[in-house]
């Protein structure tokens, strides 16, 4: 965490940074894509990006995760058996990607929307329980509690209760990082939901329906975009509403 020094209301103040480098992400020893991110838990991230691109069918199929820091920032290399890499999956790209962006650097449209043929399981899903885990969720921010600037994606069980969560400056990354958390610790995409605190871009949809997370509930409401590839994959949608929590409709 870097800090900052300045003036707030004429009165000098410290404040604490979220940090943000180029993580490159290794296929096999192999340069596949360069990623911002903030530097903490990337062996999830790596993980997880593996994942929710497609790059792997299964998270057993990943034989290890190697995090390595760099001069310039962090590699981290992902061991994958030959045969099981789904080369069919991997995309052209000739840039880095940006913490704003989980495209940047795609360089053909039909690489822009991959979404799986499958629809996902449905998952249980109700207001009450989305209520709860966004009440819940700044107590599993700690990095938001101290630099207010990264987002947070967690996984929730059926009746709101947050039981795992990830950070980074970057809404897919921060996705990323749970996902492959979620394989670490076994848990079943069918037993909940997952909950972040950003607005429902359709790359988010994309990830979930790709690892088979049935139901995701946002800050604010989807893109037209978002909701028709929701639609199309069986993921669920809900947002906050200024007067509870809206769940879309799932046709």
């Amino acid at each position: 965490m870097a800090e900052a020094t300045g003036q707030l209301n004429g009165a000098p103040i410290t404040w604490a940074l979220a940090e943000e480098v180029p993580v490159a992400i290794l296929l096999n020893s192999k340069s596949y894509a360069v990623m911002m991110a903030t530097p903490a838990d990337l062996e999830n991230f790596v993980l997880g990006f593996v994942l929710s691109e497609g790059l792997v069918a299964h998270h057993t199929q990943v034989k290890n995760v190697l995090a390595m820091k760099q001069p310039e920032g962090v590699s981290v290399d992902v061991a994958v058996g030959e045969d099981k890499l789904l080369r069919e999956r991997m995309v052209s790209r000739s840039l880095e990607g940006r913490v704003g962006c989980g495209l940047c650097g795609i360089t053909e449209l039909e690489d822009a929307i991959r979404m799986p043929a499958s629809k996902v399981r449905p998952v249980q899903f109700n207001a009450g329980a989305i209520a709860k885990a966004f009440a819940t969720l700044p107590a599993h921010q700690p990095m938001f509690a101290i630099n207010r600037s990264v987002h947070a994606a967690a996984f929730c069980s059926a009746n709101g209760n947050i039981i795992t969560a990830q950070e980074d400056v970057g809404r897919h990354n921060a996705l990323d990082k749970l996902i492959g958390a979620m394989a670490r610790q076994m848990l079943k995409p069918e037993d909940g939901f997952v909950l972040m605190s950003s607005r429902c871009s359709f790359e988010l949809v994309q990830k979930c329906a790709r690892v088979g997370i049935g139901a995701l509930a946002t800050i604010s409401a989807p893109t037209t975009l978002a909701l028709k590839l929701a639609k199309q994959s069986g993921v669920q949608l809900a947002a906050l509403a200024k007067d509870g929590v809206m769940i879309f409709d799932a046709k």
